[in-house]
């Protein structure tokens, strides 16, 4: 079977205000600023803009259908959206959840669809909750560079199976998530939930440890593609030689290229990449 892909593309900005180390850390962009930066992107390729800031009462209703209560929490501790990261499972009936942060970067053989790919598995496979591409380019002895991260190979079906959940990217079954609910919250430390109860500000973990730990305890798995015709890389951070690099990095990347030592290895090396 090949998949027929139709499907709908929303940039969503979050306009809370960015709050834990990620707010503090990073440097916050003007919202404005960033609009004007998608619509001229826009000229070029068609997608629907989606700014929101956090209604409470939906925070309330969502919240309670995926956790089992109501919380008034709409980021981690981190500063990373739960709420955003829930909703977009009920704005929309379809059938697979397409999520990119933004800062992800991916190689992607001409004529090859990794997301076509994902969708085939998932559709032939019940077992599997999400799909991605493969974590890094390939090492020659074709082993994932995952720290400490369980992995298993099933050279069957061509993929890399994971009991936890990464929410930096991912395509992932709507209804097989959606029979998950709900999910037991997750926090920094026995005081919070008492917190979260008094005054609606406890320091919940973030929203991929949650979903990680239902999928754990399920019998569903996450699925890394073992093709080599696509890859993904997360950028670690966000310093001057960073920003600096990143123009040919991406220009690297988009042709399958890349310094020997980062295959198999999902984070960006950085001091490995070289400026073209």
């Amino acid at each position: 079977m090949v998949a027929k892909v139709e499907c709908k593309i929303i940039v969503i900005l979050d306009a809370s205000n960015a709050k834990g180390v990620l707010g503090e850390n990073l440097k916050q962009s003007e919202l404005s600023e960033v609009i004007e930066i998608l619509k001229e992107i826009k000229k070029q390729h068609s997608f629907e803009m989606e700014v929101f800031s956090p209604d409470p009462n939906e925070v309330l209703q969502l919240s309670k259908i995926h956790m089992g209560r109501s919380y008034r929490e709409t980021h981690c501790f981190r500063g990373y959206p739960i709420h955003g990261s829930i909703r977009q499972f009920h704005e929309y009936n379809s059938d697979y959840i397409l999520h990119l942060d933004c800062d992800m970067l991916f190689y992607e053989e001409e004529g090859f669809s990794w997301i076509k790919s994902a969708i085939n598995l998932m559709e032939e496979n019940k077992d599997i909750l999400c799909t991605l591409p493969r974590g890094g380019p390939p090492a020659v002895d074709g082993n994932l560079n995952q720290g400490t991260t369980y992995y298993k190979k099933d050279d069957l079906r061509g993929v890399y199976l994971f009991k936890n959940f990464t929410s930096r990217h991912y395509l992932i079954h709507r209804k097989r998530f959606l029979e998950l609910l709900p999910m037991k919250p997750l926090w920094l430390s026995w005081r919070e939930p008492i917190k979260s109860r008094l005054f609606g500000n406890g320091k919940m973990l973030c929203w991929e440890s949650i979903v990680g730990k239902a999928l754990k305890n399920s019998t569903l798995w996450r699925a890394d593609l073992m093709t080599e015709k696509a890859w993904s890389l997360h950028p670690g951070e966000r310093s001057k030689e960073f920003r600096m690099k990143l123009p040919s990095i991406t220009e690297q990347v988009s042709k399958g290229n890349f310094p020997v030592v980062q295959a198999g290895h999902f984070d960006l090396r950085l001091g490995d990449w070289e400026i073209n």
